[in-house]
């Protein structure tokens, strides 16, 4: 069989391509091996979101008596909870199944994808066998999976991974959590407010260790005061299980002294890496890098004619960022070559970790800004959400607003939000971003009163507080 466009991954990426170019009125032919839907419909963005939904009300319920609201809270029957989540998945993903994409126009072959050339792939289907089909161009969308660690055990026990906890019809007596990233983070605050005892054990000094030291001490406060226990600067060295029970030996990097702590359940949070081990790649003379497929700005691998998108390229390993490479790629499938759109503002990409206060950043920290700038250039304004009226009406005082600029033309250099939907609120910095918006312009927009996002206008008001004002008395030589 020979199609025009073969897609391989049915994610987030992956269909964006394929339904857009079907809907071209292009012959598609789109390959995946597992479920479709992609990582965040069935493992990722959907379940945890919906679990961390469940949390969320049973942690409201707890702590109402500090919104002045008796109420007798022991226990909760957590099973609806976690079957919600999975009906929330098979909602999903009941849109992208075959039968819908077939409604596009759209052939779908399930199985392993390898190449034998490049323009000739081998399907090893479900079923055993082994279907050879051609295209003209191939656009590789396979995702990631994730990392298992070098623990001494870890392959003799029972473990968990953000695509295997979701099952669970239960939620965990006791809950030790290795990785202390963002799925790490969220799935652990998460299980905790459904009546887990958690455990995080962490490497890295600090949790969350790609956002500010200010986010990471937020959560890590928060984590405190909820009870959960989390353990920095330590690492797994063995796991065992006897009878149901594991144990799990790690130690303090600091001292070297070990120490054992107990579960009923283990959940491996130490990150993901492309998948592409499996498609023989060096067949269609593919080039990869340390992290994955190597890509150009227009999404072009080393063979013109094959295209990467998403996890596979080891690049932000985010929805969003798949579904923007996806649609960059599909235009310029359609457009003729001097049309075409190539990657703009590689680290303007937007991040949010769903914990509660939620981490929003886009663009530079504090520290990449000092890399590539001097200190005299740069202007930090940040507003503590303690000083913010609907923070403090609602009881959620323990965020804030950074935003990172160059002093003198206020342009926007990247943010942090640290509060109760701080992803929504990050758009609009984004979207300043973007548009190559200075912060001084967003102190004139007219925020609604009270919300979160004036903490935007009063980070923004601090350009002309901060710096333009104390210039303005020195010219001046007032006081």
């Amino acid at each position: 069989m020979h199609y025009p466009i073969i897609v391989i991954g049915a994610g987030s990426g992956g269909l964006v391509v394929a339904i857009g170019s079907a809907k071209a009125g292009k012959k598609v032919l789109l390959i995946e091996k597992g479920n479709y839907g992609g990582d965040c419909t069935n493992f990722g963005c959907i379940p945890s979101k919906s679990t961390i939904a469940s949390a969320e009300a049973a942690h409201t319920l707890r702590n109402s008596k500090k919104l002045g609201v008796e109420a007798q809270v022991d226990q909760f029957n957590t099973q609806p909870a976690l079957q919600r989540t999975r009906d929330i998945i098979q909602k999903v993903r009941s849109e992208e199944e075959p039968e819908v994409l077939a409604k596009y126009g759209i052939d779908t072959l399930t199985g392993m994808a390898s190449f034998v050339d490049s323009h000739t792939l081998d399907i090893e289907t479900e079923g055993g066998t082994t279907i050879q089909v051609t295209g003209d161009t191939i656009v590789l969308a396979t995702g990631s999976y994730p990392v298992k660690p070098k623990i001494e055990g870890i392959d003799s026990v029972r473990y968990y991974t953000n695509e295997t906890i979701f099952g669970l019809s239960e939620v965990p007596k006791r809950l030790t959590v290795l990785g202390g990233g963002p799925i790490g983070c969220e799935l652990a605050q998460a299980y905790h407010r459904l009546g887990a005892e958690v455990s995080l054990i962490q490497h890295a000094p600090h949790l969350l260790m790609r956002e500010e030291p200010e986010s990471q001490e937020v959560i890590e406060e928060v984590f405190r005061n909820e009870g959960i226990n989390f353990f920095v600067q330590h690492e797994p060295m063995r796991i065992s299980e006897k009878d149901g029970e594991l144990s799990i030996t790690y130690c303090d990097k600091k001292t070297s002294e070990e120490k054992t702590c107990t579960a009923t359940h283990l959940l491996v949070a130490a990150g993901r890496l492309p998948t592409i081990e499996k498609l023989n790649l060096e067949a269609a003379g593919v080039k990869t890098h340390g992290r994955g497929i190597e890509v150009d700005g227009y999404g072009r691998t080393s063979q013109n004619h094959i295209w990467a998108i998403g996890d596979c390229t080891g690049r932000a390993p985010f929805t969003h960022m798949a579904e923007n490479a996806g649609r960059r790629v599909l235009y310029n499938l359609l457009v003729p070559r001097f049309l075409w759109q190539k990657e703009k503002d590689p680290w303007n990409i937007p991040r949010v970790t769903f914990t509660d206060p939620e981490v929003a950043t886009v663009g530079l920290t504090e520290a990449q800004a000092l890399e590539k700038y001097s200190p005299k250039k740069l202007a930090i304004y940040q507003f503590p959400f303690s000083k913010l009226d609907r923070a403090i009406t609602t009881g959620r005082t323990e965020g804030f607003v950074k935003i990172i600029t160059k002093k003198w033309s206020s342009q926007i250099l990247g943010a942090t939000i640290v509060g109760p939907r701080a992803g929504e609120m990050l758009l609009e910095i984004s979207t300043a971003m973007y548009g190559k918006i200075p912060l001084r312009k967003l102190a004139n927009i007219i925020h609604p009163y009270p919300t979160y996002s004036l903490a935007i206008r009063k980070a923004a008001d601090m350009w002309f507080s901060q710096t333009i004002l104390p210039s303005l008395k020195k010219l001046t030589g007032r006081k």
